[in-house]
């Protein structure tokens, strides 16, 4: 029988929804301006992108966290968490810039999805999490449409390369976002975009400092199309990286990424609006698949609902396992993981 969701529930999921295509529209805006400051432009600043991007996290959240907190979570093991997460997506974020250089924008958008995969292995290796046999299903498909992908690409030696460079920088990102899931929901979205985003200045302007010293001085600062090309790019990451927290917070990973596909279809828009991109049918089949994938896994997270809803017992002890919104068994027990 039919259970219909609660005015609170549709809530829940419509929030999420709209947070994710914000962030899918701002990691499809990063991706345009990154291609544009790279094929228009023939500039190769990746590590001072994101070093600008950190410059701006840290002067709105890092000096509310340090008015507000000191350095008191810097000393602590939350600490050394963040700076794994900082050294981490900074490095997903620098390959996937660097990538701009050898393969097209769609390829790169599409081959993001790797981190899903990532997500769903670190979580049942480390958290214990346990998937129905159609979320599995939905992640093949999806991958089906990736290797199609890369079959086009592989035609080409710098698209290949490419190709790689994305696939690391997504394994990276999966990484990142499982642990900053279980961070995020120990102590908060604020505190950690307001210690990480320090560590992730010093990093990105030590490897400005030494690589990108020369490129810097030959930028092209009086175009003021290149200006509003590069803060283009800040604004669409500082957002992403201001939403990305809150969404693993009150939802996971798992659905912050699968949002996150929507990306694809707004960078195929940009590719035939901007950069005249044509395709070949095996990218129309990759995204198709890839598409079809995500459908079933948000059909099945449906019926999992659904099921949870006609089976809870509404005396339970809130410490036995319950099916979530996500499809994902989960215990209470497991909700602070992390050292503080």
């Amino acid at each position: 029988m039919a259970i219909a969701l609660s005015v609170s529930q549709v809530k829940y999921v419509c929030l999420g929804f709209i947070l994710g295509q914000i962030l899918a529209l701002c990691n499809a805006g990063t991706g345009v301006t990154s291609q544009l400051l790279t094929d228009k432009f023939k500039v190769n600043i990746p590590t001072t992108q994101s070093f600008l991007t950190y410059g701006l996290v840290s002067a709105t959240y890092g000096v509310y966290h340090l008015w507000h907190h000191g350095l008191h979570y810097f000393k602590s093991r939350i600490g050394l968490w963040c700076i794994f997460l900082a050294m981490t997506d900074f490095a997903a974020t620098f390959l996937t810039v660097k990538a701009y250089q050898y393969t097209s924008l769609v390829s790169i958008q599409l081959l993001d999805c790797i981190a899903i995969p990532t997500i769903m292995i670190l979580s049942c290796i480390f958290f214990k999490t346990r998937y129905r046999w159609l979320h599995y299903a939905a992640v093949v498909m999806c991958l089906s449409g990736v290797a199609a992908m890369v079959f086009v690409d592989s035609h080409e030696k710098q698209s290949l390369k490419g190709d790689l460079i994305v696939m690391l920088a997504a394994v990276i990102y999966g990484v990142n976002n499982t642990c900053l899931e279980w961070l995020a929901k120990d102590i908060g979205c604020f505190i950690y975009l307001g210690i990480y985003c320090w560590f992730g200045l010093l990093i990105s302007g030590i490897q400005v400092a030494i690589v990108e010293r020369e490129a810097i001085c030959n930028l092209p600062l009086n175009d003021p199309y290149f200006c509003l090309t590069v803060l283009g790019f800040v604004i669409f990451l500082f957002i992403f990286l201001s939403l990305m927290p809150y969404l693993m917070m009150k939802y996971n990973a798992t659905i912050a990424n699968l949002n996150l596909l929507a990306a694809d279809v707004y960078s195929a828009v940009a590719g035939f609006l901007i950069f005249s991109l044509t395709f070949s049918a095996l990218y129309i089949l990759s995204i198709a698949l890839i598409i079809c994938g995500v459908l079933l896994y948000i059909h099945q997270t449906h019926l999992a609902e659904q099921s949870s809803l006609s089976i809870m017992n509404p005396s339970a002890n809130s410490q036995e396992a319950l099916v979530d919104i996500t499809g994902e068994y989960s215990n209470a027990e497991n909700n602070h993981i992390l050292p503080k």
